[in-house]
């Protein structure tokens, strides 16, 4: 994959073409049209979020995750652009703590998901990671945003 996007996308660099690699999965049609530079704006935006809201001392809060949910933009297109970032850095997190490096796909960002993992348990991010898809799927049944982050609020505080 990565030769073929040498090839065919000469202008990304070694690392950008390592990354589409992995987050296409084998599509060359994922891969061929995938925006780079969209994705890495995206990905930093959760990145920050998560990093400035859930690290509370020397330990990520994951009661800390709804202000990270209603920080997201809200456009359509950018709201799941975000959603699809956060559980792509929650399921590398997940990945690392469970010592399956070689499955992580931000390799190019490893460094710094590790200083995550490093304060998070793997059932931190299990929880944090239901409980975004939990909010995702009443956003997807037309649910108010601000009564799906109260319920995640209040279900993780119970948690």
């Amino acid at each position: 994959m990565e030769r073929y996007l040498a090839e065919h996308r000469p202008e990304w660099k070694p690392q950008q073409r390592a990354l589409v690699a992995r987050l296409s999965e084998g599509a060359l049609g994922r891969a061929r049209s995938f925006d780079v530079e969209a994705y890495v704006a995206a990905r930093a935006d959760a990145l920050t979020i998560l990093n400035s809201l859930c690290w509370e001392g020397n330990t990520l809060r994951y009661s800390r995750l709804p202000r990270l949910i209603a920080l997201a933009p809200r456009g359509a297109t950018r709201r799941n652009s975000f959603s699809e970032r956060s559980n792509s850095l929650l399921r590398d997190l997940m990945f690392l703590s469970s010592g399956a490096q070689e499955l992580v796909h931000n390799t190019d960002i490893q460094g710094q998901l590790t200083k995550l993992v490093e304060a998070a348990d793997f059932e931190w991010i299990v929880t944090a990671s239901d409980r975004l898809a939990e909010v995702e799927r009443g956003m997807r049944r037309n649910l108010l945003r601000s009564l799906s982050l109260d319920a995640l609020e209040l279900a993780l505080e119970k948690g």
